[in-house]
């Protein structure tokens, strides 16, 4: 097993982050929700995703696609297209409609189970601006969202950080 490099990559002492990870979010609320399933933000090669599928496990992959951060509302508008892919496509559509379910809770916000992390589900949107990955496999799943993630309290007034 190879040793990682350090991370060399610094940030100023004043930094304190930003608006959440909208994938880690995604990760966060589903996993615990979905036994025999791996929840990521990439799938794997189908050398590897096959023998899980063949095991009668599924992935759900949520991965941005697009979106913006509002600034007068200070919130992050990101569209996340997620998608299910199980043995056969009818139990990968049985796991988009849970998670469509799921997500419908949110639509007036909430607090992802776990974290301090609040969203709001604005919506089912037509398709992705941009294709997360070229799998052709018609078991796959696919259906994007667009969340209202609010940014953090207490964090700096960068401006003043930076003198402006």
């Amino acid at each position: 097993m190879t040793t990682p490099a350090p991370n060399l990559i610094t940030y100023p002492s004043w930094y304190r982050g930003g608006y959440p990870d909208i994938e880690a979010l995604m990760i966060n609320l589903f996993q615990p929700l979905l036994g025999g399933v791996q929840v990521v933000s990439w799938l794997p090669t189908p050398d590897v995703y096959d023998t899980q599928l063949g095991a009668g496990r599924g992935f759900l992959r949520a991965c941005r696609t697009g979106g913006k951060i509002c600034y007068d509302q200070k919130r992050d508008e990101p569209r996340v297209q997620i998608a299910a892919l199980t043995r056969i496509r009818d139990e990968s559509w049985q796991m988009i409609e849970f998670v469509r379910q799921i997500l419908d809770a949110f639509q007036k916000g909430g607090v992802v189970p776990g974290t301090t992390t609040s969203f709001e589900l604005a919506g089912e949107v037509v398709g992705p601006q941009l294709i997360p990955e070229l799998i052709q496999d018609d078991r796959l799943v696919p259906v994007t969202f667009e969340f209202h993630v609010p940014k953090p309290k207490g964090l700096p007034n960068y401006r003043l950080s930076l003198g402006i």
